[in-house]
């Protein structure tokens, strides 16, 4: 121990001629074989500065020594963010003497910044390996907890979007009011505005409803407002006609050559628009002008184009005199009814003689007992020739025919025959 403390003194003693033969050559050794010392690092930050200073990349140490212990290795090292490697810079024996590697190349400049990210991120990983996979319980009651509480987002978000749109009072909403042509304005105030909750009741005093706008006597669209709690909306209301006219029509005889209308056969027509009257078949009065019956069809429009259409009996005479005979039978109260029985006939003057020329039989059944005329009106209802009248309770059956009686067609043969039958002649 004593001689190796002995060498470490002299290797001391040394150093200041190892200094002066870096940088003076020896005799032996040219200027170009000294071998100089560069430091790795060049980072002069402030930041860097301030640490303390670890010249060991810098400033050679004797790491080793021999085993023969008869010279010593002089190695610059890497320090931890220094430089990566070592390199032998030169040894020396116990003479002193010393040998320098001029081939000696300092370790590679390394990047501070990516050496610290390189450790942090072995650092992660060694984290990442120590943690402990989580039991099949402890997954489950996580699984649940986060179901749980989604369902509680969720349930929260809903009920705060119903809150912000929840209906109230004040989003009443004015209705569209829809009255036919002639009748009269709703009266309530819930006619004409629905309230903002559902199933509230709307309280009179607090709404307020302006009509001025409103003409009920003519179609058309109109506004109206509805005021509640100051807050004013305005609603539209629609008249409209969409009722057809109330039309009665009559049984029309005319002489031949006569004019006639669609008019003539009229008897009533109610509509708050007005009656205009034609023929379903517009050439009717083309058609019909000869002597005869013929079933014709009326039609009664308003103004608005709502329309009926009546069937009714017209009967033209032939031209020649004419003959009204009629007979009155008295009131039955098995059959509910009394009966009015006419005969009108148009003969033909010839020299000696009246031949008939046209014949209309009418038969006339008042009604007295109303569910017997009901019960009439049932069993006879679509039949041709059959007019009802209800508010008279009458049935009326007009028949065209070509003689009376016993087929007879002379004057003086048929006033004969119906004067025994108890007809009097009535004009």
């Amino acid at each position: 121990m004593d001689e190796k403390k002995e060498e470490y003194k002299n290797i001391e003693s040394s150093k200041e001629k190892e200094k002066e033969q870096e940088k003076i050559p020896s005799e032996n050794q040219s200027s170009s074989e000294v071998a100089t010392i560069m430091p790795t690092m060049i980072d002069d930050s402030e930041e860097v500065l301030e640490k303390k200073r670890d010249l060991s990349a810098i400033i050679p140490k004797f790491e080793s020594i021999k085993e023969d212990s008869t010279s010593l290795e002089l190695v610059s090292k890497d320090n931890t963010l220094k430089s990566d490697g070592s390199v032998t810079l030169g040894t020396f024996n116990a003479e002193t003497d010393s040998t320098f590697n001029t081939e000696a190349v300092l370790p590679s400049q390394i990047d501070i910044e990516q050496r610290k990210i390189e450790k942090q991120k072995n650092k992660n990983k060694k984290r990442k390996k120590e943690k402990v996979k989580p039991n099949k319980n402890a997954m489950r009651f996580q699984n649940r907890t986060a179901i749980f509480s989604l369902l509680v987002i969720v349930a929260l978000a809903g009920f705060i979007i119903w809150f912000i749109k929840r209906p109230t009072e004040n989003d009443f909403r004015p209705l569209t009011v829809t009255v036919e042509l002639g009748d009269s304005l709703p009266v309530r105030t819930s006619s004409y505005v629905e309230p903002g909750i559902k199933g509230d009741y709307i309280d009179e005093l607090l709404y307020s409803l302006d009509l001025s706008k409103v003409n009920v006597g003519q179609v058309g669209e109109y506004d109206f407002t509805v005021t509640y709690n100051n807050i004013q909306k305005i609603g539209k209301l629609i008249i409209q006609d969409t009722t057809k006219p109330e039309l009665e029509v009559r049984q029309v005889t005319i002489m031949e050559g006569t004019d006639y209308s669609a008019s003539s056969f009229v008897e009533m027509c109610h509509d708050i628009s007005g009656c205009n009257y034609s023929f379903q078949d517009e050439e009717t009065q083309s058609k019909y002008k000869t002597a005869g019956s013929y079933t014709v069809y009326v039609v009664a429009t308003d103004a608005y184009q709502n329309s009926v259409t009546k069937q009714a009996n017209l009967f033209i005479e032939a031209q020649g005199s004419i003959r009204i005979y009629q007979k009155e039978v008295p009131y039955d109260n098995n059959a509910g009814y009394e009966m009015v029985e006419t005969y009108r006939l148009r003969f033909a003057e010839y020299a000696t003689y009246s031949l008939l020329i046209t014949a209309t039989h009418t038969q006339q059944f008042i009604y007295q007992d109303n569910d017997k005329y009901k019960a009439a009106t049932e069993t006879y209802a679509g039949e041709e020739n059959y007019e009802f009248d209800d508010s008279k309770m009458t049935i009326t059956l007009t028949e065209i025919v070509n003689h009376i009686g016993s087929n007879y067609t002379r004057l003086s043969d048929i006033k004969d025959y119906l004067e025994r039958e108890g007809y009097v002649q009535t004009n």
